[in-house]
């Protein structure tokens, strides 16, 4: 047998530290801003190609390696940045404690590791899942590093993000502008936004999510919210009236139809998804020795490393659970952390098979894993509001704040794994398209989720301190426009809330529940004729905030002008361009938010000092509102330029 080429090396460590730390800063603030990721495998490859072709010859398994460690820190991001702010938000804590959120993201992660290397082989053996993230990878390592594509692109994408994000920040031009209107007693509502991080996100997803999200908004703002706000009169504006009373309702109308969307998709691959399972199943039972491109992580290390994040989890649960402080008795105490372990594992195991399955039949972006595990957070808060009742006559205001707070981390660590589950399929399939060792790649997934741990608690509390949450501010004085969205963490807040004080808005579930399933239908009229909408991305644009929606159809709009523009070019000419694009936008993603989180430092380490701020768009709205227009004109020209 062949031997393979060295890929484990102390380059490889390095260079893989600094861009998980970088990819899980940035999807960090995205994931806070807006509740959305962007896909971290592909600028990973080309940044470890980019920085190798300085050094001495290297070889296309460390650049998979890079790839495969620096993701981590994406999915590390979506696991415990879409759910840990609802602690904040329910009042549990008032800030992110440093240590507490290390271990569950490493527990968590740990855990979301080797349940992958259990289901591997069966998932990627399955011919009907295309695994369309693991061919674009394949393809761009592929390349000599002296034909490297796209690396000049993202650093220059990256600087011109930056510096329209800091004169965003700063309130030289305007970032976004939304407009509600009263007409008849019916409230309606449009806007835009010039956002570079979200522009460059609608870039990467593509025009048919674009297109779909923009029917969701369409949906939302201009369908049911007529619809719920016929016949209110209030003394509000307009705009304060949608704040307070409509904006968090067409949040439940957007859970529901994400909800249907990823239980239709459910059922129409129910079939496949339990043969895939049975395989799974029977591979555990397998022995013998395999080539090194087929080693997993040994059944040893593996059965050791659930049995110490098992323990982990136990002593981690018993401090933040804190039961004794409400009066529950001990016996009952402990069975609720063993009962909430049996409940990680299983469910854990679940979603890692099901999202797996997923990401490998649509792809990371279009995977409904995020839909699943907000139904996955319904049932844990119905599971845990059921036992404190068996305790509890009567759930006093201390045993509520608790019992929704033990929900809410039991979900945070169940999405954790589902998240690092729903990112490594793709990067194993990468690995066994190179015939690398899928050993060392998991090798490399812990130390990138090792990483990540260590520094996106600290990003979290810092972007909290500097910018506080709709609705929840650290300090008084701060600037409420400023405020981070956190859409996951303020929709699971509530939907807890709202299961443990028995006022969760049902009928709003069902007014998006019932609108989904009006979209399926239609869709299967629109397949017939060539043309589908993705009923997620239809979703998605229904719950996200009106800004962040038609940030990413601006940017979804534009790829496909571009992409109009290359249409009559050849094929290896058209793939150039378009992968350019694609890293562009990438560099334009990754700009933007590193300097949000810069300029967040200073007001996080002294939070009564004053904001670099100059209050333009404030004063003169119309002059920052032709400035943010020319920016837009501008990146379409400079991306035509590239």
């Amino acid at each position: 047998m062949a031997k393979l080429p060295q890929d484990l090396t102390l380059r490889v460590f390095v260079i893989s530290a600094f861009l998980t730390v970088l990819l899980a800063i940035s999807n960090t603030y995205l994931a806070l801003k807006v509740g959305f990721l962007t896909a971290a495998s592909i600028p990973a490859a080309i940044l470890s190609m980019g920085i190798m072709r300085y050094m001495k010859k290297s070889t296309v398994l460390e650049h998979n390696l890079v790839q495969t460690s620096a993701s981590s820190g994406e999915a590390v991001a979506g696991g415990i940045v879409y759910t840990i702010p609802a602690l904040v938000v329910i009042g549990f804590w008032d800030h992110f404690p440093y240590w507490e959120d290390v271990l569950i993201i490493l527990a968590s992660g740990f855990l979301g590791v080797f349940f992958s290397a259990i289901i591997r082989r069966a998932l990627l053996s399955d011919q009907t899942l295309r695994f369309p993230e693991a061919h674009a990878i394949t393809e761009v390592l592929r390349l000599k590093e002296e034909r490297v594509i796209g690396f000049r692109e993202m650093i220059l994408g990256g600087l011109l993000a930056a510096v329209v994000e800091f004169f965003q920040s700063t309130g030289v031009m305007i970032a976004s502008a939304s407009k509600f209107l009263v007409k008849g007693a019916t409230l309606f509502g449009f806007g835009v936004s010039f956002v570079p991080a979200l522009v460059g996100a609608g870039f990467i997803i593509g025009v048919r999510v674009g297109l779909s999200l923009f029917f969701g908004v369409f949906i939302s703002y201009l369908v049911l919210l007529p619809l719920v706000s016929h016949g209110v009169v209030s003394a509000l504006a307009p705009q304060a009236l949608f704040s307070q009373q409509y904006a968090m309702d067409l949040r439940f109308m957007g859970v529901g139809a994400m909800v249907v969307a990823a239980v239709i998709t459910l059922i129409s691959l129910l079939r496949p998804l339990s043969q895939q399972m049975l395989v799974t199943f029977k591979n555990l039972l397998k022995e013998g020795m395999l080539p090194e491109h087929d080693q997993d992580l040994s059944k040893t290390t593996i059965i050791m490393g659930v049995f110490l994040c098992c323990v982990v989890f136990y002593f981690l649960l018993t401090h933040l659970y804190q039961l004794d402080a409400i009066g529950f008795p001990a016996s009952g105490a402990l069975g609720m952390v063993f009962g909430s372990i049996a409940y990680i594992l299983v469910m854990g195991f679940i979603v890692v098979v099901v999202c797996g399955y997923f990401s490998g039949l649509v792809g990371v972006s279009a995977s409904p894993g995020s839909s699943i595990m907000i139904a996955g957070m319904i049932l844990s808060t119905l599971l845990v509001h059921f036992l404190f009742q068996l305790h509890f006559q009567v759930l006093a205001e201390k045993v509520l704040l608790q019992g929704e707070a033990v929900a809410i981390i039991i979900g945070t660590i169940v999405m954790s794994i589902a998240c690092i589950a729903n990112d490594t399929s793709q990067d194993l399939k990468v690995g066994q398209m190179l015939k690398a060792s899928p050993r060392k790649q998991q090798i490399m997934l812990l130390f990138g989720v090792t990483i990540a741990a260590l520094v996106i608690p600290f990003v979290m509390n810092v972007l909290y301190q500097a910018y506080g949450f709709v609705g929840h501010m650290p300090r008084p004085d701060m600037n409420p426009n400023n405020a981070l969205a956190i859409p996951p963490a303020a929709v699971m807040a509530q939907m807890t809330q709202g299961i443990f004080n028995g006022d969760v808005p049902w009928h709003y579930l069902e007014i998006g529940a019932v609108t989904m399933l009006v979209l399926f239908v239609l869709n299967l009229f629109l397949s017939k004729r060539q043309f589908s909408l993705s009923l997620l991305g239809v979703g998605i644009g229904m719950y996200l905030p009106l800004s962040s929606s038609m940030a990413l159809v601006l940017g979804s709009f534009l790829a496909l002008i571009l992409q109009v523009r290359v249409r009559k070019m050849g094929l290896e000419i058209k793939q150039i361009l378009l992968q350019k694009k694609l890293l562009l936008a990438c560099g334009f993603v990754t700009g933007a938010t590193l300097m949000d989180v810069i300029l967040a430092v200073p007001i996080a380490l002294n939070p009564g000092g004053a904001s670099l701020s100059f209050n333009v768009a404030s004063n003169f709205e119309w002059v920052a509102g032709i400035v943010g227009a020319g920016f837009l004109v501008f990146v379409l020209l400079g991306f035509r330029r590239r």
